[in-house]
């Protein structure tokens, strides 16, 4: 009896032992989520800009020429920020940048006119881009939208201490609004490396008669998802309304963080 129990014990041992795996393997099985078809960009960025031009009201326009050390002498405040969502080939970019200055001095001459200045700028981008070419190293975006530029100036002349009669007080408030049309490309060098370049024109007489605005960058990604900019930007607008005028052109050395997401 005991001889016909050691083979049965034997044989139920090595069913169980094929049974287990088949076991486990019933066992769900979690997958990982999957990846987001969307993705996302943020750049916040310093524009070290010079101006070049004139402005201001009727009869009371200025000319500026005035380097980027000498912007940032009289430079008050200033920030800059990007934001790029894209899904698939179509995608959307918003980026805002203010500025203001102030300064104050007195003109040369026997009256010794003192003079206060002040100047704000906030310029507002939203504009829609389609991919129409992409590889593993490079893309080039094809993107139309608006530009939104607003500017306030206020200028204070004051004489001995009194207030002038005449010419005492300028100011200028305006806001517009441009469609411009632009395009935009990135090349990857290597892993690390990436140069980078958009322009666009703009206006069309819509608002200004014309603006248009180039930017060319070198950049390196510490990682997938952060990396650096260092490029050139020249930003120029020629608007006429009624009175007031801004024919100004801005150039200068652009740095930018980019955390991607």
């Amino acid at each position: 009896m005991k001889a016909r129990l050691i083979p049965a014990a034997l044989y139920a041992t090595q069913l169980l032992a094929v049974a287990g795996p088949a076991a486990s393997d019933s066992a769900p099985i979690t997958m990982p989520p999957p990846p987001s078809p969307w993705e996302f960009r943020l750049q916040p960025y310093a524009w070290l800009t010079a101006i070049d031009g004139s402005t201001g009201p009727e009869r009371f326009t200025a000319d500026i020429d005035a380097g980027f050390d000498d912007v940032f002498d009289v430079l008050d405040m200033a920030a800059a920020l990007q934001f790029e969502a894209r899904r698939g080939r179509w995608g959307f970019i918003a980026d805002a940048f203010y500025a203001e200055l102030g300064d104050s001095g007195t003109l040369p001459g026997p009256l010794q006119t003192d003079i206060d200045l002040d100047f704000e700028q906030f310029l507002g981008e939203l504009v829609v881009f389609y991919r129409i070419s992409e590889s593993p190293q490079s893309f080039v975006d094809l993107y139309a939208g608006i530009r939104y530029n607003s500017i306030s100036l206020d200028l204070e002349a004051t004489t001995n201490g009194l207030i002038l009669q005449r010419g005492d007080q300028r100011s200028a408030d305006e806001g517009w609004t441009d469609p411009i049309i632009g395009i935009r490309t990135q090349w990857d060098i290597n892993d690390r490396w990436f140069l980078a370049a958009r322009g666009d024109i703009g206006g069309f007489g819509v608002a200004s008669d014309f603006t248009w605005n180039l930017q060319a960058s070198v950049g390196y990604n510490f990682t997938e998802c952060v990396s650096l900019e260092v490029g050139y930007r020249y930003f120029d607008t020629d608007y006429d309304d009624g009175d007031f005028t801004y024919d100004i052109a801005q150039a200068g050395l652009l740095l930018g963080v980019n955390f991607r997401f």
